[in-house]
């Protein structure tokens, strides 16, 4: 088989060109390359004693897939998870675990910047929703929960600017709180269940 090789590259006169072979991961670590690993996932960089190390991007079965470093096989450093879904989580790796703050998209395309537990918002962070308003303040199990400031935005009409400071039960107003009005008048509303109701004045807005 070489010799005819050989003879094949004399006769088109390519005699000094090299038969250049494909590389393998698993046994060149300079060599990069897409390969087949256990539980069905597939990685896209360079190995070393047959693990993922580097930079590179891991496949998994689910559709989803992981770009960034990682370290004996594990995602190790930033790097962000691309979900099946459309959603993704962008933060710091220790193996194989977000450590720290997430910036976590959701496949509405809802942002969410903070702490996150078991793939939920969990804790004080920010979020930006894909209809305008603005959350800062606290989560729980993925959902605004806690006491927060929630600032109304573009798709809120006549309430674009208005400001909700207050408590919130499962991603709605509950109890007393305060409600700004984007021209600076502040009432005390009373909320149950998402539906609240103007129960006294607090400042007005002077003009001069």
């Amino acid at each position: 088989m070489v010799a005819s090789l050989s003879g094949f590259a004399a006769e088109t006169g390519a005699a000094d060109e090299t038969l250049i072979t494909p590389c393998d991961p698993f046994v060149d670590p300079a060599c990069i390359g897409k390969v087949e690993l256990r539980d069905g996932r597939q990685f896209e960089g360079r190995l070393v004693d047959g693990q993922p190390s580097g930079q590179g991007v891991m496949y998994f079965a689910d559709g989803g897939r992981f770009e960034g470093y990682f370290e004996s096989g594990l995602q190790m450093g930033r790097g962000t998870y691309y979900l099946s879904d459309g959603g993704s989580y962008t933060g710091f790796w220790v193996r194989d675990r977000l450590n720290g703050p997430v910036k976590l998209r959701d496949r509405d395309g809802n942002l969410y910047e903070g702490p996150v537990v078991n793939h939920r918002a969990q804790g004080r962070g920010n979020m930006m929703f894909a209809n305008g308003d603005r959350y800062m303040g606290e989560f729980a199990y993925g959902l605004v929960h806690g006491r927060g400031v929630m600032i109304y935005g573009s798709s809120r009409s006549g309430n674009v600017g208005d400001r909700f400071e207050g408590q919130f039960e499962q991603g709605r107003r509950q109890g007393t709180a305060r409600y700004v009005w984007a021209d600076g008048a502040e009432w005390e509303v009373s909320c149950q269940m998402d539906r609240c109701e103007r129960s006294g004045l607090i400042s007005a807005l002077i003009q001069d």
